[in-house]
């Protein structure tokens, strides 16, 4: 496993191919990530989806519900692909988001698991209903990691830009119970979002997240989302929030260099690479 500097720490990189997995309310799409940096490619046979380009998608059917998928997951680990690769579940959407009907969907995908063991399993929420999978992530600890995403320890902040999500105390919860249970867990501080004063919080925030987490993560608004001058809902209401610091091209930066501080170690990703199209859609809705 070889190693990609970033400002304030390291990210891992897996030599070996990673599989990205949306969750919807009917099925389940899958494309592959090419580590050497080509972009996705076409893993799976089956219908393109939509959400993003070069995917298939396993449509959950009444009575045989993923049952092309089940197939071709049996295959890929009788060929021994499977066990060399990381699965990251939830990289434009939230499997476990509650109003999205797609909860029974992304329980179905991870029991498969039991089966079909994967070199590694990354799943990122925003969810408390992670939890309810724990009987099934316990047989599977030894190679899974769930990422938390928990964008500022402020709830007042966290209701302004997010009111569709669970609440920071919920989340933070969240990491303490599969803790508990044995499990990797980490936050995705992205897209991040206003924690106090720019420098001076960041400090304590830090510290927070070292002390409750396995590993972090952290983007800015910008870097989130893969814009100069990002123009989604987020930015806007950042703007007419007049939160300018937090649209700067160097946001991250004193979070960063203060986890470097209190504990370098944990600065990484489990699978290597930031999303390329991350769960922006979840934040200032209109």
């Amino acid at each position: 496993m070889t190693k990609a500097t970033i400002s304030g720490g390291t990210v891992s990189q897996p030599a070996h191919p990673i599989l990205v997995v949306d969750s919807y309310a009917r099925g389940i799409s899958i494309g592959r990530i090419d580590p050497s940096g080509s972009g996705l490619e076409l893993e799976m046979d089956g219908e393109r989806s939509t959400p993003m380009s070069l995917r298939s998608r396993y449509v959950n059917k009444q009575g045989e519900p993923l049952v092309d998928l089940e197939r071709h997951l049996q295959r890929l680990s009788a060929r021994g692909e499977l066990r060399r690769a990381t699965v990251v579940f939830g990289v434009t959407t939230d499997p476990f988001h509650p109003f999205d009907e797609k909860f029974a969907t992304s329980m179905k995908f991870l029991e498969m698991f039991d089966r079909y063991v994967p070199g590694r399993l990354v799943i990122q929420t925003r969810s408390p209903l992670v939890v309810i999978g724990l009987p099934m992530l316990k047989k599977v600890r030894e190679t899974t990691y769930v990422s938390i995403g928990i964008e500022t320890p402020l709830e007042e902040v966290s209701r302004r830009y997010s009111p569709d999500l669970p609440t920071v105390e919920e989340r933070w919860k969240t990491v303490r119970a599969l803790r508990r249970f044995g499990l990797r867990v980490g936050v995705q501080v992205s897209p991040m979002l206003p924690y106090g004063e720019w420098r001076k919080d960041a400090q304590a925030f830090a510290e927070k997240l070292c002390h409750e987490a396995d590993f972090v993560s952290v983007q800015s608004v910008i870097q989130a989302s893969g814009q100069s001058r990002p123009t989604t809902p987020l930015a806007r209401r950042l703007a007419a929030d007049r939160q300018f610091f937090w649209l700067r091209q160097d946001t991250q930066t004193p979070l960063l260099d203060a986890i470097g501080v209190v504990d370098s170690t944990k600065l990484y990703h489990p699978a290597g690479l930031k999303p390329n199209d991350p769960q922006l859609t979840l934040f200032a809705k209109a």
